[in-house]
């Protein structure tokens, strides 16, 4: 009898020491998605809104101070899970890929098309490719014509509620936030 009350003790004591265990590995996952889940988003709660263009540093370490009257502003929104920037009527996607800030737009342009060729691929597959010198304009694709998204990169070096700095082609572009 003593036996079997010993043996139903220890069962629950190993019941409540799993239900322990499995509590804090669940507390613990939960915390470290919280607290990387809420640093990808303060950073992006911190880029959107309005910056506007205060100083260039130039990769010889050379201040440029933007004079009043070329200033820009670059506007960043997020709504939901859509990114949009806007910059001197130039519109397009953003996303944050660690501490990349990455921009991608079809750019409104007219452009002369200079050369088109025909690419296949290994399956039969075939498409138009219209450039302008080396630069790629569009391609046409199942009659349908898919312009060329322009990327840029850009590195932030630093962001806070009132101040970005962005590394773009080694030179470091800093801005004030206006709203």
């Amino acid at each position: 009898m003593k036996i079997t009350k010993q043996l139903q003790d220890l069962e629950m004591k190993l019941t409540k020491e799993k239900k322990t265990k499995i509590f804090k590995a669940l507390i613990f996952y939960l915390t470290l998605n919280l607290i990387l889940t809420g640093c990808s988003n303060s950073i992006e709660n911190k880029l959107t809104g309005f910056w506007e263009i205060d100083f260039i540093e130039f990769k010889d370490q050379k201040i440029f101070t933007v004079p009043v009257d070329e200033k820009y502003t670059m506007k960043l929104i997020k709504k939901s899970n859509k990114r949009q920037f806007f910059i001197d009527g130039v519109k397009g996607s953003w996303l944050l890929d660690d501490s990349m800030l990455l921009f991608e737009n079809i750019p409104e342009s007219k452009t002369y098309i200079d050369s088109m060729f025909v690419v296949n691929d290994i399956d039969g597959n075939s498409s138009i490719v219209l450039q302008n010198g080396d630069q790629k304009i569009a391609t046409i694709k199942q009659g349908l014509i898919v312009p060329e998204k322009v990327k840029y990169k850009m590195k932030i070096i630093s962001v806070n509620l009132e101040q970005l700095i962005l590394q773009i082609d080694g030179d470091f572009h800093t801005y004030k936030k206006v709203n």
